[in-house]
């Protein structure tokens, strides 16, 4: 399957207008992807290449969460990380309603991950199998890199952009597209219009993101089947995050994938989709 299998929809649910990616047949095992949060992110940036492949065998639904790329900002919108976190929350479980989907799995990559976590804890009926990414959640030291890009908007320009970006590769100089990642996400993270929103809510995560880190108690009620990757080379989450939910979650398992940052889904996708399709019932684990 090629990206024109992809559709874009403008969806509404519980009063928030989400901007979503969707592929594949309606009747199959429906999967929710939920971007990080870097300058530029939305659900393209991070999902798109591999939708195509997971039509194959799921219903795949990608938004734009509040704050990122088209999805439509409430008025007025939040204050601070755990009320993003919250309109977030509302907004994946009024798509899932929308879209008439009782349950589904669920990916969540970076801040995605710790929304992931908050759906979990909520409404753990709504979902099925999980997989985390890199994810945040998780009482972690901040990393230099990380202090860089949460402090992106206090010098905008396209050289400190680029080497942004470049620390989220394991080897940014052979990423291939790393130069188109990097100038599309940079007109993205500095449209007027979303700068205007974005940097706020970026200075909110500087100030609160530690209030994202779930405890042992709600991680160790959690019923579901997890498995987390995480980058060896991360240098935007560090892997002690990844350890601390492999210690307390009921069911994890955690892979550290080699020659991988914080992009894994892009870097190593060659393991990790077959791990993927695997953990939500797509192959068997007696194939490859």
């Amino acid at each position: 399957m090629g990206s024109d299998v992809i559709r874009e929809e403008k969806i509404e649910g519980r009063g928030l207008t989400s901007h979503t990616m969707i592929a594949g047949d309606p009747k199959k095992p429906a999967i929710l992807l939920l971007h990080g949060a870097g300058p530029g992110a939305h659900a393209a940036s991070n999902w798109r290449h591999l939708m195509p492949d997971l039509a194959e065998n799921f219903f795949v639904i990608a938004p734009d969460l509040i704050g990122f790329g088209q999805s439509t900002i409430p008025d007025p919108f939040p204050d601070n990380v755990m009320a993003w976190i919250g309109v977030r929350v509302e907004q994946c479980l009024g798509l899932m309603d929308a879209l008439e989907i009782d349950s589904a799995h669920i990916v969540g990559n970076s801040m995605g991950g710790a929304l992931t976590l908050q759906l979990l804890s909520e409404t753990p009926e709504r979902f099925d199998k999980v997989i985390l990414m890199g994810s945040i959640g998780a009482p972690a030291p901040r990393t230099p890199e990380l202090v860089r890009l949460l402090s992106f908007y206090s010098d905008p320009r396209p050289a400190r952009y680029r080497q942004l970006m470049h620390s989220f590769a394991y080897d940014a100089d052979k990423f291939e597209g790393m130069e188109e990642i990097v100038s599309s996400r940079y007109q993205i993270a500095t449209d007027p219009a979303v700068m205007s929103i974005a940097s706020k809510m970026i200075d909110s995560m500087k100030v609160g993101i530690e209030t994202l880190a779930m405890p042992p108690s709600i991680l160790g009620k959690l019923p579901h089947d997890v498995l987390i990757f995480h980058g060896r080379q991360d240098r935007i989450v560090p892997l002690d995050t990844s350890l601390y939910l492999l210690e307390h979650l009921q069911h994890a398992e955690l892979y550290v994938l080699d020659r991988s940052g914080h992009w894994s889904q892009l870097e190593r996708w060659d393991i990790m989709r077959p791990m993927l399709e695997r953990h939500f019932g797509a192959r068997d684990w007696t194939t490859a």
